[in-house]
């Protein structure tokens, strides 16, 4: 049963989660309100000492639930789900506190988690394969690897930590989860509401500075680290990981292409495209960053894309109508603002907004397209993750798949057209993790969600997403 200091969850003080108690820390850090450039309310920073108790209660805990069965595991999943439902309005409200969604996206961000958790309530274990032979019988079984720690990104701090933690658990294992330091606030909740239904040290939260994340890849008592961030923090990850052989998935940057096809309906293909390039301020790994169109159509497609981004209003998570809502934090909002002073320094055409950035309240950009920049230019060689996009002319096809896949990134790519077997060609020869077509991109939980190239390693998600918390062990039995 969990103590009874987490039975009332506060959603105005925030601690770590350390062997199912609330723990503070002589040191704090805050989250900035995106919208206001103000603080919010103080997150202790964990020690080296926390740390140590961390991994310590994730063994202990592990070494009891990897004994449970899978169905046991599941009802304690669908347990939490009742717990976590019970909070849906004040987790809400938090993240849009932390991030500046706006409230309909906030929303749905947190009916996006339960259904989440009910996607693992319906998840079947796993089996590995049995060979049945003369002399023997070889049985594959999927074991937990014991401890993991999710290391965990501020664009969608919530459900990306959510979707680390339920494979981790139904698989058998421990985490331990390190929400960013710009949103820690609904991770740190989360953890907190699966601490009424999960075992003491089984789910665990530290909140932090710079040398919690090293703390926790070098910690040899951790057995997988799961990482969602950049691609220059990645590789960082998997170098240290090496050190003591854990087991990593990397789900890191992508600059994903989108294709019109020559074929494509504009005013079908257009508000996709958008949505595409611009949901959450475009503050998302899989969104269109470098959008190419057939000559043929340029012109119409640019002006038909332009018509629908000037709809998309910018502002405050409960002003009405808005779409947009901020950057997250100061950092990003002042790398987005580079890509603007480069390709206005480059003398590149603004087809929708302008070369400067005006100061606001919060962090706040419009919608931005750049008309037809070279294929070396800044904003097509480099991910913004910010609301500026580049949109380019091609002539050939082939051509179209070449320039979208010369990039070190793999992660996602759309594509839009009428013919089917022209679509699949297409999605066959682009080289990502994920591709969509007719779609604006979307990642959920019932579709395997990974990189190829610089993008990452493994995959979340899906049913293979289990299996990344587990090794398999082949069982040899000679018979006679």
């Amino acid at each position: 049963m969990a103590p009874s200091k987490l039975e009332t969850i506060s959603f105005t003080a925030f601690s770590n989660i350390i062997d199912g108690q609330l723990r503070g820390s002589k040191g704090h850090y805050h989250g900035i309100d995106p919208t206001t450039k103000q603080a919010n309310w103080d997150v202790p920073i964990a020690t080296a000492d926390d740390v140590e108790d961390a991994v310590a209660a994730a063994n202990r805990a592990h070494a009891e639930w990897k004994a449970s069965t899978w169905e046991y595991r599941t009802e304690r999943i669908a347990r939490f789900k009742d717990a976590w439902e019970a909070y849906e309005e004040e987790l809400t409200n938090l993240l849009l506190k932390e991030t500046g969604k706006p409230r309909q996206f906030g929303s749905a961000e947190i009916k996006s988690a339960s259904q989440f958790i009910e996607w693992h309530v319906g998840l079947k274990e796993p089996k590995g394969e049995t060979y049945d032979f003369p002399d023997k019988k070889i049985d594959h079984k999927f074991v937990p690897l014991g401890v993991a720690a999710a290391i965990c990104p501020w664009n969608f701090p919530l459900l990306l930590s959510l979707g680390k933690v339920l494979p981790a658990v139904q698989m058998g294992n421990a985490i331990i989860v390190k929400p960013s330091p710009f949103t820690p606030y609904t991770a740190l909740k989360m953890v907190e509401i699966a601490n009424r239904v999960f075992p003491p040290g089984l789910v665990q939260a530290l909140g932090g500075d710079d040398k919690l994340g090293p703390a926790l890849v070098d910690h040899p008592d951790i057995h997988k680290i799961s990482f969602t961030g950049s691609i220059a923090t990645g590789k960082k990850v998997m170098a240290a990981a090496a050190k003591t052989v854990k087991r990593v998935t990397l789900e890191m940057g992508g600059n994903d292409p989108a294709i019109v096809l020559p074929d494509a309906d504009i005013a079908k293909a257009a508000p996709m495209v958008a949505m595409g390039a611009f949901f959450n301020t475009s503050q998302v790994c899989i969104a269109s960053k470098r959008i190419y169109v057939h000559s043929s159509q340029y012109e119409a497609f640019l002006e038909a894309l332009i018509n629908v981004a000037k709809t998309l209003k910018v502002g405050t998570p409960d002003e009405e109508g808005v779409m947009l809502g901020p950057i997250q934090n100061s950092m990003q909002y002042e790398k987005v603002k580079g890509f603007f002073r480069d390709a206005q320094d480059q003398g590149y055409k603004f087809a929708l907004g302008a070369g400067q950035v005006p100061e606001t309240q919060g962090y706040f950009i419009h919608p931005t397209i750049i008309d037809n920049p070279p294929d070396d230019s800044l904003i097509v060689t480099e991910e913004p993750f910010g609301p500026i996009v580049p949109v380019q002319k091609y002539d050939d096809i082939d051509e179209a798949i070449r320039r979208a896949n010369n990039s070190r990134a793999g992660l996602g790519a759309t594509v839009f057209g009428k013919d089917p077997q022209l679509l699949q060609r297409v999605a066959d020869q682009l080289e990502a993790g994920s591709v969509w077509i007719n779609s604006y991109p979307a990642a959920g939980p019932q579709a395997q969600f990974g990189g190829v190239k610089e993008s990452g390693i493994g995959t979340e998600f899906g049913t293979m997403g289990i299996l990344a918390y587990a090794n398999v062990k082949a069982v040899t039995t000679f018979k006679g």
